[in-house]
């Protein structure tokens, strides 16, 4: 074994590293003895050749991961040339890389490399086995140790060799693995940024991929927020209101939503009684079922509930004005729906099943409204506040059924009701959801009024369009709404739809209207159309981080969407470079956002304000890295070998096996 060999080992050894080489990592396959082959000495040859006067903490870093790091290095090192004629005998590439030309590195600081390698040493003195900002100073225990642990037995080491049939190979297996077509995932350009300090911890934290493999794995609507953070605001919540209940002693009859909650009842009992579709609704009513429906929506149980629903579940949905939302005035089909949302999200078992009775009742009170009746004739329907209620409590009831409902619920959901929504928000008129006519001069209350509506307007139809794409990602269902429908606004910052007065909104709006995407009223589609099209440069992509997480949510879900046409195109020619541009700024622009929640109080006042759900974006861009990566080396011609694709499945396994395969495979995850 030569000097790189013997010093490598000695390293990983230290490190009490797993390493392998590229081609096992990819697969995931872990030993507790170190694999040596030739390939990784000489990656790790150049490597140091390349960076060892320079920085050595920096060859420490990289010299103390895997060799997929290396292999990465090797692949994207400045130096880098391309030679068509490198003898492939001397890598160990996987199957999927066999016919790529080889990259060699060739430094431009150093004599050449190839030299230094056939020596068979290489100096590697000013390379620490440790950070060189934290060596030990002599005699310290700790460096005794690490000396000590460099001793290494040379034969406790195996070199590799390709023809030891001991060593499985999964990754050639189609019927087993989900990505069997998918390079290493550790090969993606956002991990050759593992080691720079300017990427954001969102983006490098997003390629475990840990919310997603929850979300798709559970049902229920408190999985849009990760266990421990959902549970600590829920008692947050729980023992605020307690503390309330204990201060106040209104008696039902002065609440102002005693009214409220009969008419509410009496909206249930008509639904009910004169069910149209007994498929939907088996509930009959009853003096029985009406003392139920009158002891869940009494006015005390709507006021806890609506607790629940601001601060559990808005974050999530942020579509509804709250400083402008008075209860007494909404629609009874939308207050019904929020209030079932909120005591599902309740602490009180008992809340969440009589919250259950009341799903399939509350979705056929939704869409019995005559907005969602094809033979209605409809004008004028975007200056209405009931007809922007009746698509908000649709989105509201389709996101509730889709978590809690039952799966011929859920089927339901995904084909006919979702798609009247979207005949709705069509009819509406996507590309007049926007700020055209908002006018600061008129009286501050009335400006701020018809602000909050138009921004609910837009952020309404983006809703729509984001449960069409989710239902693409999580089931494989075609969309049905197209990405060059996105004429909406975009929509405006957290601050100005959370401000609590008319003057803090129009302060917020000021600043917000330096900006392009007011001056030149950009669109969802054209904001999209921009990202895809070409680089950004640094400049602008600093300006497109003030498009806030709503909108970079939807930018994300947008490539999602196109992907799906990519994919099931019959003309397979079609290229994914705006796909691969798009996602590469995604990035830029994601990595030098500021988060709106980012200074906002943990309090049970202000968790309204909170981010939810759509903080989850960075997973969302990587998973659509890894399904481009897929798009990219499948082969359609290849009927034998691909399976047939499900389409519009109810559960969300195929999704999640990719999901929890490429998590097996990268980061070792059972």
């Amino acid at each position: 074994m030569n000097g790189v060999a013997k010093y490598a080992a000695r390293i990983l050894a230290d490190l009490n590293i797993s390493s392998a080489t590229p081609y096992l990592v990819s697969i995931g396959l872990s030993r507790r003895r170190p694999i040596i082959n030739t390939a990784q000495m000489e990656i790790l040859g150049r490597m140091s050749a390349h960076h060892v006067e320079t920085d050595s903490t920096a060859v420490w870093r990289l010299i103390s991961q895997t060799s997929d790091s290396l292999r990465r290095h090797e692949r994207t090192c400045k130096f880098r040339n391309i030679t068509q004629e490198s003898n492939t005998d001397e890598f160990h590439y996987g199957p999927d890389e066999a016919n790529e030309p080889k990259r060699q590195c060739y430094s431009i600081h150093t004599e050449n490399v190839n030299s230094i390698l056939a020596s068979g040493t290489i100096n590697l003195s000013g390379v620490a086995t440790f950070p060189v900002e934290s060596t030990p100073e002599q005699g310290d225990s700790t460096a005794d140790h690490l000396i000590q642990t460099t001793d290494v037995d040379e034969g406790d080491l195996t070199l590799y060799d390709e023809s030891d049939a001991t060593l499985p190979v999964p990754f050639l297996d189609p019927d087993q693995y989900l990505l069997q077509n998918i390079p290493s995932p550790l090969g993606f350009s956002a991990l050759d940024l593992l080691f720079s300090s300017q990427i954001d911890p969102d983006a490098t934290k997003a390629e475990r991929l840990e919310h997603l493999a929850y979300f798709t794995s559970s049902r229920g609507m408190s999985t849009f927020t990760d266990r421990e953070t959902f549970q600590n605001n829920q008692k947050l919540v729980a023992d605020d209101y307690k503390s309330k209940q204990e201060d106040a002693e209104t008696r039902p009859e002065s609440d102002p939503l005693f009214t409220k909650a009969l008419e509410l009842v009496q909206s249930l009992r008509r639904t009910i009684a004169n069910k149209q579709n007994s498929d939907v609704i088996t509930t009959d009513w009853s003096p029985a079922t009406q003392t139920q429906c009158q002891e869940f929506f009494s006015s005390t149980n709507i006021n806890r509930f609506l607790e629940y629903f601001w601060a559990l579940w808005y974050p999530n949905c942020p579509i509804i004005h709250r400083p402008l939302f008075n209860a007494c005035d909404a629609s009874p089909a939308l207050l019904c729906v929020m209030v079932i949302i909120g005591a599902c999200l309740s602490p009180t078992q008992d809340d969440v099943q009589r919250a259950r009775r009341w799903l399939d009742s509350a979705e056929e009170l939704v869409f019995s409204h005559e907005c969602f009746l094809n033979n209605q004739k409809h004008s004028d329907t975007t200056n209405s506040k009931n007809w922007l209620q009746c698509i908000q409590a649709g989105y509201l009831i389709c996101s509730l059924q889709k978590r809690e409902g039952s799966g011929a619920t859920q089927a339901r959901i995904r084909r006919y009701r979702h798609a009247s929504m979207v005949t709705l928000a069509r009819h509406m008129g996507m590309a007049t959801a926007s700020h055209k006519s908002s006018e600061t001069d008129q009286d501050p209350q009335t400006w701020w009024r018809q602000f909050a509506e138009e921004e609910e307007l837009i952020r309404t139809i983006t809703f729509v369009f984001l449960i069409d794409a989710a239902l693409v990602i999580l089931h494989n269902s075609p969309p049905r709404v197209v990405v060059s429908e996105l004429k909406m606004s975009v929509a405006c910052p957290e601050a100005c739809f959370q401000a609590e007065s008319a003057a803090e909104c129009q302060i917020q709006l000021e600043a917000w209207k330096k900006t392009r995407f007011w001056r030149n009223g950009l669109s969802i589609v054209s904001v999209v159309r921009q990202i895809c099209q070409n680089n950004l440069e640094d400049e602008l992509a600093r300006e497109f981080s003030r498009l806030g997480t709503l909108n970079l949510f939807t930018v994300v879900q947008a490539i999602h969407s196109l992907m799906f046409h990519l994919e099931n195109s019959l003309v397979f020619e079609a290229t994914l470079a705006p796909v691969h541009t798009g996602l590469e700024n995604w990035r830029r622009i994601w990595d030098q956002r500021v988060p709106e929640d980012l200074d906002n109080p943990q309090t049970p006042d202000t968790l309204w304000k909170q981010v939810g759900f759509l903080r989850q974006a960075a997973e969302f861009w990587h998973l659509a890295r890894i399904k481009a990566t897929k798009i990219a080396t499948s082969d359609p011609d290849d009927d034998a070998i691909q399976p047939s694709p499900r389409f519009d499945h109810t559960d969300m396994g195929e999704v999640n096996g990719l999901i929890m395969e490429y998590r097996r495979i990268t980061l070792g995850v059972t």
